[in-house]
């Protein structure tokens, strides 16, 4: 299960987008918003390849205009605000196929890059066609994950004769990994299941919402054809019991996951920022205080919060020369058992060299 053809059908799209955009921007819009736009490398070969067309160009280069010249499209044509992070994301996605290993893709993360494929192909009014290719392409991925899930729960006969035993029992749940649900807060959202998690007092889900994974429980949820019906009506005091025998249950988004998971003593103002954090909408921190009170600290227990909350992959910590050579940041985060690695400049230029995150792939015009 490949993208390439997707990617392939995006850039022709994404091409024929920005030939009708760019020329309103400017009457030297191929040379002010498109070639000075690019990177050295690519401004090279367009250079010697005497490129003169967008089509010429492979999907690296136009998202890179895209991207570039993001500020003066988006308000020409009034794209929501988080329309940039599906551009920054299909960046990531076309670097990760243009450089896949021979193993390929898991079916999750096919998934969920073609789900940023999709929104990004409708943002820019791309050809039916091509949305419908990207959405065969998250069927797909949806239904080799249900069939994964089947294979590992299904019984294993050792013997040509010998009857499988009947599995334990386990927890019951009211869906599978494939199936998709919807919110009992709003019908109109409707999530693929990811994953199913067992533990704790209610079966949870993992779901794929808004470009990334999120949790829900069980009774948050409900199959898409489900009807709510003679639903008993309660009290207001019932339901403020019941919310607060939830509340004690299990732990709401308002309470941390990594509560205690740094070596640090417990100063209740440091975590004022991270508290902050989560129950932000767009979370976006700036912590500024005196010297010595514990600003490092903050950020660790910011970091920690994040990662129990979702993957991330990578830090990037940016700080003066003299702090990079007492190696302060890398002790305070021993404390949070986070590792970090020094990058000097030598260093620094070699990871550019060896990323490639601008590859370069030359398409002759179809």
């Amino acid at each position: 299960m490949m993208m390439n053809n997707e990617l392939r059908i995006a850039a022709s799209d994404l091409a024929n987008f920005l030939q009708e955009e760019l020329p309103n921007l400017s009457d030297e819009w191929w040379k002010k918003h498109v070639v000075d736009r690019l990177s050295f490398q690519q401004q090279r070969i367009v250079d010697e390849e005497k490129i003169s067309s967008l089509r010429e160009l492979d999907l690296a280069a136009l998202l890179r205009v895209l991207d570039q010249n993001w500020y003066d499209l988006s308000n020409n044509l009034a794209f929501p605000r988080e329309a940039r992070n599906w551009v920054k994301e299909l960046q990531t996605v076309r670097n990760k196929w243009a450089h896949l290993a021979a193993e390929g893709a898991p079916a999750s993360e096919v998934y969920r890059d073609a789900d940023t494929l999709g929104r990004f192909l409708a943002l820019i009014d791309a050809e039916r066609s091509s949305i419908e290719a990207v959405q065969v392409v998250k069927d797909s991925a949806l239904e080799v994950m249900a069939n994964q899930k089947a294979a590992e729960s299904a019984p294993v006969d050792t013997s040509a004769n010998k009857i499988p035993e009947k599995p334990a029992l386990g927890p019951t749940h009211l869906f599978n990994v494939g199936d998709v649900v919807t919110l009992r807060s709003d019908k109109n959202v409707q999530l693929p299941v990811l994953e199913v998690i067992t533990g704790g007092p209610e079966v949870r889900y993992c779901v794929f919402q808004d470009g990334a994974k999120a949790t829900y429980y069980e009774s948050q949820l409900q199959a898409v054809a489900a009807e709510v019906s003679n639903r008993p009506s309660i009290s207001i005091d019932e339901f403020r019991a019941r919310l607060t025998a939830l509340h004690l249950l299990s732990p709401s988004t308002a309470n941390l996951f990594s509560l205690r998971s740094g070596r640090v003593n417990f100063v209740p103002y440091q975590y004022r920022p991270v508290l902050k954090l989560i129950k932000s909408d767009r979370p976006r921190l700036l912590v500024a205080d005196e010297v010595g009170v514990g600003k490092t600290i903050e950020a660790g227990i910011v970091l920690k919060e994040l990662r129990a909350r979702m993957d991330i992959s990578s830090v990037l910590v940016i700080c003066p020369k003299a702090l990079v050579a007492e190696r302060k940041w890398q002790a305070e985060m021993k404390r949070f058992d986070e590792n970090f690695t020094h990058l000097d400049g030598p260093l620094f230029r070699h990871c550019l060299r060896e990323t490639d995150l601008e590859g370069y792939c030359h398409r002759k015009p179809a």
